[in-house]
């Protein structure tokens, strides 16, 4: 089976013109987004005329060609977005079952967003530590050094440790190390402690 021989650029740009020219001849106000007819009927009468038979054959071909393209690549962007969503999924798990407590907080070092773990160690729910200034988990004494600490933080690229002691009512203190950085994604602090062993 041949293949029609991709046209020129100055065959594409005539047909082109008498194709504008057909529009514009039989089909007034035309619009090829809402009337597929239309453009059909022009490549008809392109394909009937002996003077632009093979140039409309050429156009059929370069259209399915065309929408064949814009098929596969639909289906790759599909495939890419279901790769991207389970890779998210899996890394959201991920986070999730992390043995250490991790935090995102605000450049004021409020929580933004915290794992399983964290609300845990903070007897808390999302809904309640959201918004939340870190240091009232912390004991006064350590409250004023935290926040020097975090603002040394938020200024690194690398992990500045420090033990904490966070006072959660009802429970016993907590003694953790922690360690924080800036965030690379926006104004903020991460920030992560597991608990110190027992003395």
């Amino acid at each position: 089976m041949t293949h029609p021989t991709p046209p020129t650029m100055h065959q594409q740009s005539s047909l082109r013109e008498r194709a504008q020219t057909l529009i514009r001849v039989k089909g007034a106000g035309f619009n090829m987004a809402k009337d597929a007819s239309v453009a059909l009927r022009v490549l008809f009468d392109l394909a009937s005329s002996p003077d632009t038979a093979v140039d409309a054959i050429t156009l059929l071909h370069e259209l399915q060609v065309h929408q064949v393209e814009l098929d596969l690549q639909n289906e790759e962007l599909q495939s890419s977005r279901a790769e991207l969503e389970a890779a998210s999924e899996r890394q959201l798990q991920l986070l999730e079952a992390s043995p250490s407590a991790q935090l995102v907080l605000d450049p004021q070092h409020r929580v933004l967003e915290c794992n399983a773990h964290a609300m845990a160690c903070l007897k808390q729910t999302l809904a309640t530590c959201t918004g939340q200034a870190l240091t009232q988990w912390l004991t006064p004494e350590q409250a004023q050094g935290a926040q020097v600490w975090l603002s040394q933080a938020q200024c690194s690229t690398t992990a500045v440790s420090m033990a904490l002691v966070l006072r959660v009512p009802g429970q016993a203190d907590r003694r953790v190390c922690a360690a924080a950085r800036a965030n690379p994604l926006e104004s903020g602090v991460l920030l992560a402690w597991v608990d110190m062993p027992p003395p």
